[in-house]
């Protein structure tokens, strides 16, 4: 059966840049292991706009213990310049509003380490500035499972998964991408991927179900141990997938159900 799944990383790719046509967008997903295969199937602008204030941080200016911080937050709120030191200090602290403005320092900066743009980002989504969710999810994108800080990601499991249970594909489709042996929140408990599936069905339209299958295949194809089962956890994820309304998703699905199929019945060439 793996042989016949020989070079389907590229096989997912043209399938999905055939089928996206208008209504995709250079999402990209990390999968397998240490694999990357884009989505290019955007998710509903609307869903990703879903926010949940996970930590509301600094409430008031008096909320701060030093004299300097709290000229500096009144600063941030006069719109007055505050040096990045200071700007990164009050994000420390809490303040959802400076990480947000040092997130933008950050971005401005060639080489801002990956983690600093995640976690800060995290700080002000967590706050309710969801609009820095997709720079929060593209930074964790490239941080190093291995050596990134636990209390950072212990920061981003508590803010993304809050967004994801409460309908934000973009977050939901973070929390699937996170998971799993060797990836960033480590390995995928039955529990979270039922509640991802759930939540898929609700909200997904689809499209991370699709997501799912195409990590599953991918393992597959990497020679995984566990490739039958795999492959047809995957099958089923695709049955519920081509029977999205978004065309891209359908086609792409269709597409991959009738590519596996001939995989059934042994090891054929």
């Amino acid at each position: 059966m793996v042989a016949n799944m020989r070079g389907w990383g590229i096989t997912f790719a043209l399938l999905l840049a055939t089928g996206a046509s208008a209504e995709s967008s250079a999402v990209v997903s990390t999968v397998g292991t240490g694999s990357i295969i884009p989505n290019l199937i955007a998710p509903s602008s609307d869903s990703t706009q879903i926010s949940v204030i996970v930590d509301p941080g600094v409430r008031g200016t008096r909320d701060l213990r030093s004299q300097r911080l709290r000229q500096a937050r009144q600063d941030v709120l006069n719109g007055t310049y505050v040096p990045a030191d200071l700007m990164r200090a009050l994000a420390e602290a809490g303040d959802g509003l400076a990480a947000q403005r040092y997130v933008r320092l950050l971005q401005a900066e060639p080489g801002a380490p990956a983690s600093d743009l995640a976690y800060f980002s995290a700080v002000a989504v967590g706050s309710g500035r969801v609009w820095t969710l997709g720079t929060m999810i593209k930074a964790m994108h490239a941080l190093d499972p291995t050596n990134e800080p636990r209390d950072r990601v212990r920061k981003y499991i508590t803010v993304l998964y809050p967004h994801a249970w409460a309908g934000n594909t973009l977050a939901l489709e973070a929390v699937a991408a996170f998971n799993g042996e060797g990836r960033l929140f480590g390995a995928l408990s039955d529990r979270t991927r039922q509640r991802i599936l759930d939540e898929a069905r609700t909200h997904g339209g689809g499209r991370l179900e699709l997501s799912l299958a195409m990590t599953l295949l991918e393992r597959a194809r990497m020679g995984s141990p566990t490739a039958p089962s795999d492959t047809a956890q995957a099958k089923e994820l695709l049955e519920l997938a081509v029977a999205s309304d978004q065309i891209a998703v359908h086609t792409t699905a269709a597409n991959l159900l009738r590519l596996i199929q001939p995989t059934e019945g042994g090891d054929n060439d």
